[in-house]
């Protein structure tokens, strides 16, 4: 009978080498695989309680009955109302059927260290990552499971419609989307979060990635292995408003960028080439006509060229500070996440 333990992680090996699910889960006895559930959540005191309900009624149904343990490792990433003492509550309700867990940050160390932290926690053999809002229906994973058994090593939910998101939403997810495709060399599947079922080799070898702010999603395509989408529809938030405002969108969607791609700084040389061209060309084309005893006008078209010039200049330098700043995150050694506390 083969070992549920997967066999040490080595960074080099082949997409197509062998992985638990692919080719060693059908060898293994029933009742003999373990799941980890990672719930990243911040200030879910309004959902939690439904959240746990609805894993704890998922996990204890027959869907799972080929599992033969399930752990729900909550994550809770510094939350300030009373998320807490409800997880607390939530752990004292273990079962030998169900563990839960709970791993709370010292402050709030954003969601992909949330999520980062799940997996370093997780014990299974398979692992699954769902946020704590319920707009990504739980009773999916067992489905998402069926296909990962299938022959695959990561299966990842891809919305097919966000019609619970207002327009604004939608369409500045469907421009991250195309523009991450555009400028990196990264296959990162379109309108996907990071809801997903995947071995544990394919965490360990996200794990292996050593940046200070991981682009989750990005880092699962990049590792490659086999890789299926798993289509559904999102739900809307039931309770509690969304976590993601404006500002951390935008952050969000700079780190993916810089993360996978050099193109913005490449962009930038190519946009001071062209306007060091054109420059010169007005200059030649302003002497030719002082030559030739003609006044060159247009003193306001100059001024909006040379506002332009120097926004554009701004804008280009912004974009390098934003590769620099990174790069003195990454160098300064600090921990992705500090642990207050832990307990199940």
């Amino acid at each position: 009978m083969t070992s549920c333990i997967v066999r040490p992680f080595t960074v080099f090996r082949s997409v197509y080498s062998r992985t638990l699910i692919g080719d060693d889960v059908d060898q293994l006895a029933p009742n003999n695989r373990t799941l980890s559930i990672v719930v990243p959540l911040y200030n879910e005191e309004e959902t939690l309680a439904y959240t746990h309900q609805r894993l704890a009624r998922l996990c204890l149904s027959e869907k799972l009955s080929d599992i033969c343990k399930i752990e729900i490792i909550y994550v809770d990433d510094g939350s300030e109302d009373s998320s807490p003492e409800i997880l607390k509550a939530i752990i004292n309700s273990n079962t030998p059927a169900l563990e839960a867990r709970h791993i709370r940050f010292s402050r709030n160390f954003g969601h992909s260290a949330a999520v980062f932290a799940g997996l370093e926690f997780a014990k299974g053999d398979v692992i699954a990552i769902i946020d704590a809002d319920l707009q990504d229906p739980p009773e999916l994973i067992p489905l998402m499971y069926e296909q990962l058994c299938k022959g695959a090593d990561v299966i990842y939910g891809q919305r097919i419609t966000r019609e619970s998101e207002t327009p604004i939403k939608r369409l500045t997810a469907w421009l991250f989307y195309r523009v991450l495709a555009l400028l990196t060399g990264v296959n990162i599947p379109k309108d996907t979060g990071d809801f997903r079922i995947m071995v544990r080799e394919v965490a360990e070898a996200v794990l292996s990635c050593k940046e200070h702010e991981p682009f989750l999603r990005g880092l699962v395509a990049w590792v490659g292995y086999r890789q299926r989408a798993f289509q559904y529809t999102r739900e809307g938030r039931k309770y509690g408003t969304t976590k993601y405002p404006f500002k951390k969108m935008f952050r969000f969607a700079a780190l993916a960028l810089v993360s996978f791609s050099s193109l913005p700084l490449r962009l930038a040389l190519y946009t001071g080439a062209l306007g060091l061209i054109l420059s010169l060309v007005f200059f030649l084309w302003a002497i030719f006509e002082r030559v030739h005893g003609q006044t060159v006008p247009g003193w306001a078209s100059l001024f909006v060229a040379f506002t332009f010039g120097h926004s554009m200049t701004l804008m280009l330098v912004g974009i390098v500070g934003i590769y620099i700043g990174r790069l003195h995150t990454e160098t300064q050694g600090r921990p992705r996440y500090i642990v207050r506390r832990s307990r199940g």
